[in-house]
């Protein structure tokens, strides 16, 4: 009886280590995911970050039109970028994200994820454009790594 008494608690035990070294490791995580972010208003300093909406492009110096329906967004947070282009229907058929840079007037993204046709052409390399914000409006021009160049320009959304 004593045998399984002691086989008991030497589970139970096994069981509670397990349950602390989960916590800990999810508590660690979390606490170096956090340190990537801005402390206090440093990110307010960064224009970009929020929701922009595209409002016109040109691609290989030809104007670009969204197709009837079709929603192009990018969200910016202070370390991270990511865009979707979205139907009607709310259904996503392009998307891109990744981390991105600063360094005065360049603006400098590397897509880590996406889908799309095309996304394999740029995926992992880094994508170089010069920006501004005037008002709620940011033009973004520069060449893709594929030699492709780009007009773009976003408009912030506004909360409603």
């Amino acid at each position: 009886m004593m045998k399984a008494i002691n086989a008991k608690v030497i589970t139970g035990g096994a069981q509670a280590v397990r349950c602390l070294a989960v916590i800990i490791a999810l508590a660690a995580t979390a606490a170096t995911a956090r340190s990537d972010e801005p402390k206090g208003d440093a990110k307010s300093d960064n224009k970009l970050v929020g929701t922009w909406k595209m409002v016109s492009a040109k691609y290989g110096g030809q104007e670009f039109k969204l197709p009837e329906g079709v929603t192009m967004i990018k969200h910016v947070t202070a370390t991270q970028f990511m865009w979707a282009s979205y139907d009607k229907d709310g259904k996503v058929t392009r998307a891109a994200g990744g981390g991105y840079t600063l360094k005065g007037e360049v603006y400098e993204e590397t897509p880590e994820y996406g889908i799309s046709s095309d996304f394999d052409l740029i995926k992992g390399k880094a994508q170089k454009f010069k920006w501004k914000v005037e008002g709620i409006k940011w033009y973004h021009n520069g060449e893709l790594s594929n030699g492709l160049t780009i007009e773009e320009v976003w408009e912030r959304v506004e909360k409603k």
